[in-house]
C-alpha cells in the first residue's frame, strides 16, 4: 500500500507553519520555555563549580585552580550550590507547563487542518486509500510532531548549551588533555548515536508503513462488523488482521534490536572515556598538580556529559522517527485539493458569488470519462436537462448513470467534453456554489453519529425545527414515533446502525428537500423502502421538489412513469429518449427492462 511521504523540504516547511500559524498566545507559551530550557541548562552546567569550590574550601588544598571563589563561606557555596540543582528543576516543571499549552494548540491546528484538507482534496483521492490509512497518517503524525519539536526545542539545544559550557569550565581550568578527552568522547559518542540513528530512522519508517496497514485492516472490520457476523467471519477477519499485526511485530524488533546494538556501543564509548580521565585526574591528585574539588568536577562533568549527550542521541534517533512520520502527513497536505472554480464568472466586482434561485439547465456536451484509463464509462455523451422538467435516468448496472451525479458535483473531472450549469461550465463554478445548488439523495444515505435533526438539517446548523418537520412528513419519516422516540432529538448512532435501510433512505431525502435545491438527483432515492413506501415517497419526492429541475436515477422502472422525460444509457451512451408509452411502443431496450420487470 503506498503511503505519500513529502520531501525533508516540505516536511520543514509544514513544520515551521505549525510554529508560525500559531496565535501570539501559543508563540510567547514556546518563548518563555525556551528561556527556561536556558536557564535550566546554565544551571545544570555552572552549578558543579559550587560544588568543586565548597570541596576545595572543606579540603583545604593549594593546588592551582583550588582559588577560584575566595572569600565565599561554606554555607553560601553550599546553598549556592542545592540553588542551581533546585533551578534545573524547577525550569524544568515550567518549561513542561508552558510547552504543553502550546502544544495542544498545535496539535489542534494540525488535525483541524489535516481534516479540512481532506475534505477539500478530490474524491478519488479518499478511494485510492482506505479509511484507516488516512486515520493513521494524523496520529502518526501528531506523535512525529511532538516528537520534533520536543527534541529540537527542549534536546538538542539546552544539551549543546550545557555541553559548550562544560568545554569552556574544563579549558579554562584544567591541563588540555581532559577537554581532549572529553571532546573525543562526546565526538565518538555522537558518531555512533549518529549512525544508530539512521538505522533506526529506516526501521522506524517500516514500522509506520505496517502500522498504517494494520490499523486499516482493524477500520475495515470494525465498519464491517455486520458482514462479519452474519457471514461467521470473525476467524477470517481476526487472521487477516493478525497477518498485519506480525508484520508490525517483526518491524518493532528490528527497531528495538538496532536501537539495543546502538546503545551498548555509546555506553562502552563513554565508559573508556571516563576510565582514561579517572586515570589521568589520579594521578594529577596524587602528584598535587589537581585539587580535591578539580577531581571532583572534571569527573563530575564526566558522568554528566552523559545525560546531554544521551539526550542528543536519543533525540537524532526520535528525531528521524518523527519526521518519517511528519513526513506522512505532510504528504497528505501536500496534495492538491479540488479545483476552487472562478468565483468572478458570477460576480464581476465582488470576490463573492451571488446568490441563485429557481431551477437551472444542465447540458453535456460530448463528454467522455473514465475512473481509470482504457476503462470508458461515458463516451461521447450528450444530452440537456431543460430547466424544471423531470428527467428520469435508467439504464443496466454499471452503464454511468451514478458516474453522471458525480460528474455534476464536481466530484470528477471528464477526460473531454463539457459540462454546463445555467450556462456556465461545471470547472467554473465554485465548489460550494455549485454543491449549494445541488442535492443528491444517494444509494447510500450518508449519516453521522448525532440527533436526528442535525442528520436532516446538515450542513445548515440553523435550519427552523418547522422545516425540518415538513422535510420529514414529506420523506415519509413523520409515522415512526417508535424508530424516534426522542424526536428531532434521536441519535441514530454511527452511520445510522440503529435504523433500516429505509430509514435512512428517508433521512437523506429528508436532507436533500430540506435544502431547496435548483437540480435535485435521486440516485436509486427509493431502492431501500417497500413498494407501498416507494410510492408514496417518489409522489412526495416529485412534489416537494416544486420549480427544481428533478433527475432521477431508478432500476425500478415503475417510480420514473410520470417522468416528463426518460433517457435510456447503456454503455456510456444515451440509446433511447422519449416519455413511459413512447418507450414502451418503441419495443427497444426499455420496453424489455418494462417487461422484465
Amino acid at each position: 500500500m503506498a503511503v505519500p511521504s513529502a520531501s525533508f523540504g516540505k516536511t520543514a516547511r509544514f513544520l515551521s507553519g505549525v510554529l508560525l500559524e500559531q496565535g501570539p498566545i501559543a508563540r510567547r507559551q514556546v518563548g518563555f520555555a525556551l528561556v527556561s530550557v536556558w536557564l535550566a541548562a546554565g544551571a545544570a552546567a555552572l552549578g558543579p563549580l559550587a560544588l568543586k569550590a565548597l570541596i576545595d574550601h572543606l579540603s583545604d588544598t593549594s593546588a592551582p585552580e583550588s582559588g577560584m571563589a575566595p572569600g565565599f563561606s561554606p554555607g553560601f557555596l553550599a546553598a549556592l550550590y542545592a540553588g542551581s540543582l533546585l533551578l534545573t528543576r524547577v525550569a524544568g516543571e515550567v518549561r513542561s507547563w508552558l510547552y504543553g499549552m502550546a502544544e495542544q494548540s498545535m496539535l489542534r491546528w494540525v488535525s483541524r487542518t489535516y481534516l479540512d484538507h481532506m475534505m477539500r482534496v478530490p474524491l478519488a483521492s479518499h478511494t485510492d486509500q482506505p479509511t484507516g490509512v488516512t486515520v493513521q497518517i494524523l496520529e502518526n503524525g501528531r506523535q512525529g510532531l511532538r516528537l520534533l519539536l520536543q527534541h529540537v526545542l527542549f534536546t538538542l539545544i539546552p544539551g549543546l548549551i550545557e555541553l559548550a559550557l562544560m568545554m569552556i569550565v574544563i579549558a579554562t581550568l584544567f591541563d588540555p588533555e581532559f577537554l581532549l578527552i572529553f571532546c573525543a568522547s562526546v565526538t565518538a559518542y555522537l558518531a555512533v548515536f549518529g549512525d544508530g540513528a539512521r538505522k533506526v530512522l529506516a526501521a522506524s519508517r517500516d514500522v509506520s508503513v505496517h502500522q498504517v496497514c494494520a490499523n486499516s485492516e482493524l477500520t475495515d472490520a470494525l465498519l464491517n462488523v455486520e458482514t462479519v457476523k452474519c457471514t461467521s467471519g470473525e476467524r477470517a477477519i481476526t487472521e487477516r488482521y493478525d497477518d498485519a499485526l506480525a508484520q508490525v511485530e517483526r518491524g518493532w524488533a528490528k527497531f528495538y534490536s538496532t536501537r539495543c546494538i546502538n546503545g551498548v556501543l555509546a555506553a562502552l564509548v563513554f565508559a573508556s572515556g571516563f576510565a582514561v580521565t579517572l586515570w589521568i585526574g589520579l594521578g594529577q591528585v596524587l602528584s598535587g598538580s589537581m585539587s580535591l574539588g578539580g577531581f571532583v568536577l572534571v569527573h563530575t562533568y564526566m558522568l554528566q556529559a552523559v545525560r546531554p549527550v544521551e539526550l542528543l542521541g536519543y533525540g537524532a534517533r526520535d528525531i528521524g522517527q518523527g519526521a518519517a512520520f511528519a513526513a506522512r502527513i505532510a504528504g497528505i497536505l501536500d496534495q492538491p485539493a479540488e479545483p476552487a472554480g472562478n468565483r468572478t464568472a458570477f460576480n464581476a466586482s465582488v470576490y463573492m458569488p451571488v446568490p441563485f434561485k429557481g431551477s437551472v439547465q444542465v447540458s453535456f456536451e460530448h463528454v467522455d470519462f473514465a475512473y481509470e484509463e482504457g476503462h470508458p464509462v461515458l463516451t461521447d455523451l450528450s444530452f440537456t436537462l431543460e430547466p424544471g422538467q423531470v428527467t428520469a435516468l435508467v439504464g443496466p448496472s454499471g452503464s454511468g448513470k451514478s458516474s453522471i451525479a458525480r460528474l455534476l458535483l464536481g466530484l470528477y473531472a471528464p477526460q473531454s467534453g463539457r459540462i454546463i450549469l445555467d450556462g456556465i461550465p461545471v470547472e467554473d463554478w465554485p465548489r460550494d456554489v455549485l454543491r449549494e445548488r445541488i442535492a443528491l439523495v444517494p444509494q447510500e444515505a450518508g449519516l453521522f453519529n448525532t440527533s436526528l435533526a442535525g442528520n436532516i438539517s446538515f450542513p445548515d446548523t440553523e435550519a427552523r425545527r418547522e422545516d425540518i418537520e415538513l422535510a420529514m412528513k414529506l420523506a415519509g419519516l413523520d409515522g415512526s414515533p417508535n424508530v424516534f422516540p426522542d424526536g428531532l432529538e434521536t441519535r441514530i448512532g454511527e452511520r445510522g446502525v440503529c435504523l433500516s435501510g429505509g430509514e435512512r433512505q428517508r433521512i437523506a431525502i429528508a436532507r436533500a428537500i430540506l435544502r431547496r435545491p435548483g437540480l435535485l438527483i435521486a440516485d436509486e432515492a427509493t431502492s431501500s423502502l417497500d413498494r407501498r413506501m416507494e410510492a408514496e415517497v417518489s409522489r412526495n419526492l416529485f412534489q416537494s421538489a416544486g420549480d427544481a429541475t428533478l433527475l432521477i436515477i431508478a432500476h425500478r422502472l415503475s417510480t420514473i412513469v410520470p417522468a416528463e422525460r426518460i433517457l435510456v444509457l447503456d454503455q456510456g451512451k444515451i440509446t433511447e429518449e422519449g416519455t413511459h408509452d413512447t418507450l414502451l411502443a418503441a419495443g427497444g431496450t426499455y420496453a424489455a427492462m418494462w417487461l422484465a420487470q
